[in-house]
């Protein structure tokens, strides 16, 4: 089964080393993880615009379009991010699932829930906005040696 997989892909030092800092990874390493992330926040939100549209059709209420639009959004961003490098995609891929976090920790506090899902929400919110800053230096780090890689190409072909 595919799930088998997941353990040796995830924790392999030479494809995914989560550890090690974004500005010490190479340039394969650091696209494995990018498109992990992806995967990750693709299917987080596939969810969300699938429940989206199934729910608007039911209801014709506008903010579940909304929410579609938004998530459809986010999984475009998905596709800057791993094939251009681009910078306010990773923004936008990286920030998304803290603010589901966001709304779900809101939603919990109106609804008068315990302690325990809230010190949850709390730590996976953590979580996620530390992960997500971790992608955002990682596609920096790849735009900023793309564009070093351009330079240096470019005094070279000039002989400089």
């Amino acid at each position: 089964m595919w799930f088998s997989k997941v353990p040796g892909y995830v924790f392999d030092k030479q494809k995914t080393p989560y550890l090690t800092k974004a500005k010490d990874l190479t340039l394969a390493q650091s696209q494995y993880e990018l498109v992990a992330y992806g995967i990750f926040v693709g299917s987080l939100f596939g969810i969300i615009a699938l429940a989206a549209t199934l729910t608007f059709f039911d209801t014709n209420n506008i903010i579940y379009l909304l929410w579609l639009v938004a998530s459809l959004g986010v999984i475009g961003s998905i596709f800057g991010v791993v094939r251009k490098n681009d910078l306010i995609s990773s923004y936008l891929i990286s920030f998304g699932p803290s603010i589901i976090i966001g709304i779900s920790f809101y939603e919990a506090l109106i609804a008068k829930a315990s302690i325990l899902p809230l010190t949850i929400f709390v730590c996976l919110f953590m979580l996620s906005v530390k992960y997500g800053w971790r992608v955002i230096k990682i596609v920096g780090w790849q735009k900023y040696n793309e564009n070093n890689e351009i330079n240096n190409n470019k005094n070279k072909a000039w002989g400089q």
